[in-house]
Formats: C-alpha cells, structure tokens, sequence
C-alpha cells in the first residue's frame, strides 16, 4: 500500500494533489517509513474505514463526517483539520490546529488585487456544467481544480478575491491573504469538513447558497432517485439535499445564478482573510508539530 495517503481523484484535484509536492519537501526521505507507517497528510481521508492493524500517522488530516469508527491503538495523531474531527476520534481539542494544506511553500502572499473574482467549484460540480461560461456571464474568472496545484494557484494570483465551492480554494486563498468566500453550487458542498476547518481560523460559516443546481443532463432514474433523497432530505447533516438536480439546467437557471453570483461578487465586504498573525501562528504550530513527527521517527525535516 502507498505511504502517503489521499484521495486519488480521476482527472485529477489540486487540493488533493498538494500531497504529492509538500510531504516530500518538508520529509526527503519520508519513503523510507513505506511499510511500516500509513502517512495521512491534506484532506478528508478520515472515515472510519482503516486497518485497525496499521500504524497511522496523522497531520492535519479531517473527517468528512462523524465517521471516526472504533478506536484503535495505532494511531498517532501530530494534528487534526479541526475541532469536529478532533471529537469524533476522542483526542484533545488542542490537536485541532487547522489544514495542513498552509504549509505548501507555494501559498505565498501576492495577488491582484483589480483582477476578477475567481470560482473554483468542486471538481464534481466542475464536471457537471460549463462552469467557464457562467462564470462569465457573472464578470468572474472559473477556476479549473481538475488542474494541477501550480497552475490553480497561478490563477488565484490573477484574482482580487475568491469565491469558492472547493474548501481548499478557501484554504490556499486564506494563506496568500487573497479575500474569500465561501459559496454552495451543489448538493456535495460538504457543510461537516468547512465548519471543521472554519473553527480553527474563527471565521464563520457563512456560504453564498445557489437555489437551483446546474447540470447539462440527467437520466431519469437518478432524476428519481434524486427526487427521493429530496424528499427523505438524505445526507441533510452534512450535504444540502434540496440542490440534488432533478432536471437539466435552463437557460433561465443559467441566468438565475449567474445573476447570483454577479451580486455577490460586487459586494467587496463578502470577502476577507483569516487575521495573518492567527495563520502564521497556526502554521507555527504545524511546523512544531512536523519537527517532533520528524524526530520520532528519525527523518530529515527541510521547512
């Protein structure tokens, strides 16, 4: 089994991607521990679903929901994503100290800030729907995650502020200061893993909500399945049920939330930072916290 865990998506999402870069330049010689440790680094990797036989090793990995499971002895936690997964798992609260995705050396302060906004949408609402023309119609710049994390970030820097429906959007935008907000374009926006993370840079969950979900087609049976999860409101803690599609996109739900997204968009005051010195602090602890993983288990550390 590979060493660093995360979420291997088809066609690719950066934010799951950045695993592939960090943990080889903070720990050079981290595949040494291939075999013995199962490393859990940026994401929602956390699901109850794990050998309880393996030793895991935790840094900054969150729960996409309270499926923590049963305990085991062989876990090591260094970090959490926030407080909500630090609860499922029964560890101290202090364990909770935020996204490992913040110490990617990439994440570095500098934007336009005349540019437009950008959307990045999950990579599933991506797929869905030609994102790139509603984004146009809003006078915004759509965001690609499908892209790898360099060129993701590139376009973020083009961008005053960001508007985003992938947390780690959110999370890059925070740690190079450019203003963002959240929004919700799909039934998957994940509403567990952001409060998880929110409490732990004090922001407030807060999202821009579309009322209607964007979609080229749907077959008729999962138009009916999705009628039922509607009605049964399935998955409500964590998803939002009634944005399950049941219909194909019109023109007119085109221009609905192209409008949406276009007045929020011009309202300045929707977008902020995290306060810098509560993230540079929080990236301080992470790196305390990546010395001593590093000392334990004998590896060189390069921050």
């Amino acid at each position: 089994m590979a060493l660093i865990q995360h979420c291997r998506i088809d066609g690719g999402n950066f934010g799951d991607d950045i695993n592939l870069q960090l943990w080889s330049r903070l720990f050079p010689d981290l595949s040494k521990l291939t075999g013995q440790i199962l490393f859990y680094g940026v994401g929602t990797l956390l699901d109850g679903r794990h050998d309880a036989a393996a030793r895991k090793v935790v840094l900054g990995t969150g729960l996409g929901g309270n499926l923590a499971g049963p305990p085991d002895a062989n876990w090591d936690f260094r970090w959490v994503r926030g407080p909500g997964t630090a609860r499922e798992f029964g560890i101290p609260g202090e364990l909770a100290l935020g996204d490992s995705a913040i110490l990617w050396p990439e994440l570095l302060p500098g934007h336009d800030s005349r540019g437009p906004v950008g959307l990045i949408p999950h990579h599933a609402t991506w797929d869905s729907f030609d994102w790139a023309s509603v984004a146009s119609k809003a006078g915004m710049l759509a965001i690609s995650p499908r892209q790898s994390p360099g060129a993701v970030i590139a376009q973020m820097r083009t961008c005053s502020r960001i508007l985003a429906e992938s947390l780690h959007g959110a999370i890059c935008a925070d740690a190079m200061g450019i203003p963002w907000a959240a929004c919700i374009l799909a039934h998957r926006f994940n509403e567990f893993k952001w409060r998880d993370w929110l409490a732990t840079v004090n922001r407030p969950y807060a999202p821009l909500a579309m009322n209607v979900p964007l979609v080229r087609s749907i077959t008729r049976t999962k138009s009916m399945a999705n009628r039922l999860a509607r009605l049964i409101r399935y998955q409500r803690s964590t998803r939002r049920p009634a944005l399950r599609p049941v219909a194909a996109a019109t023109a007119q739900d085109v221009a609905r939330v192209a409008a949406a997204l276009d007045a929020y968009g011009r309202c300045t005051r929707n977008f902020f930072c995290s306060d810098s010195s509560d993230v540079a602090r929080q990236k301080q602890r992470m790196l305390l916290r990546c010395e001593e993983f590093a000392r334990d288990y004998k590896l060189q550390f390069t921050p």
